[in-house]
């Protein structure tokens, strides 16, 4: 399958009514078992850098780089995309060396801020062809590499004004979940927010955190994109614990399996599964 851009997977997870897999990813272990678990399960994916892991890639060509040839060779369709882009010059950079989707985070900005800075960063997205994702309210927890202040709840009245102003492609709201392994979804402000945006692609960070159930349920409100990595690095981790010796290489191939299986399961609950 070709490489792909992030206006794709998001206009094919609408037509579905399912939500596209966004895997943060640190090193092409990670990269290469939830490509596994995408052909497996035939589902599209993104895969997804943020500062901290674009950091221990390499950088951002670096990252590109491996990111496009892995693309290239997967069997179904791939999107690399920046997350948490934290400038507008980041974004131009990363367009520059071949990321096909792109997030702006403006969230801890104040709102007229935000509005202005993700009016800047859509005009780069725009003129390079690709699709931009901004944040609205605060996802709070803990991530590497993402800025983060106390949550505060996207507001649909902010939401309609943020989005009309802004003509972004889809929308990270900030519903109850947190970057880590926390937190619950408010269905009924996804629900909310789905309306006052008109129908937007809305997209959930902190997905490590949430069961099974309230995620289907979250899909089914409108949430078109899922970006996971905490529960995926944690399976990487414990795997190569688990593994003794003098040769990293079983180890690496046990923390990629482990990640496959993770990956896999919220491939199953997104209602990707059979749609690439």
């Amino acid at each position: 399958m070709p490489l792909v851009g992030g206006h794709d997977l998001l206009a094919a997870a609408e037509r579905g009514g399912y939500a596209v897999p966004g895997f943060n990813v640190s090193n092409i272990e990670l990269a290469l078992g939830v490509i596994d678990a995408a052909e497996a399960r035939r589902a599209p994916l993104l895969l997804q850098f943020n500062p901290a892991n674009l950091k221990h890639f390499g950088g951002l060509k670096v990252a590109a780089a491996a990111a496009r040839a892995l693309a290239a060779r997967a069997e179904v369709p791939v999107a690399v995309h920046l997350d948490h882009g934290s400038s507008v010059a980041m974004l131009r950079a990363a367009v520059q060396v071949g990321f096909t989707s792109l997030m702006f985070d403006g969230s801890t900005l104040p709102l007229e801020r935000n509005i202005r800075d993700t009016r800047e960063a859509y005009a780069v997205a725009l003129e390079a062809g690709v699709a931009l994702e901004a944040e609205l309210g605060h996802v709070g927890g803990r991530e590497p590499g993402v800025a983060i202040s106390e949550a505060a709840l996207t507001r649909p009245a902010a939401a309609r004004r943020f989005v009309a102003e802004t003509q972004v492609d889809a929308l990270a709201v900030s519903v109850g979940t947190a970057h880590g392994l926390a937190g619950e979804v408010d269905l009924e402000l996804v629900r909310e927010l789905r309306a006052a945006t008109r129908g937007l692609p809305l997209v959930l960070h902190g997905g490590s955190g949430v069961r099974s159930g309230p995620l289907r349920d979250a899909v089914n409100a409108g949430i078109r994109k899922l970006n996971v990595s905490t529960e995926l690095h944690a399976a990487f981790a414990r795997a190569i614990a688990g593994v003794s010796g003098d040769d990293p290489r079983p180890a690496l191939g046990a923390a990629r399996a482990a990640v496959a299986d993770v990956a896999a399961r919220r491939i199953e609950q997104l209602g990707a599964a059979l749609q690439a």
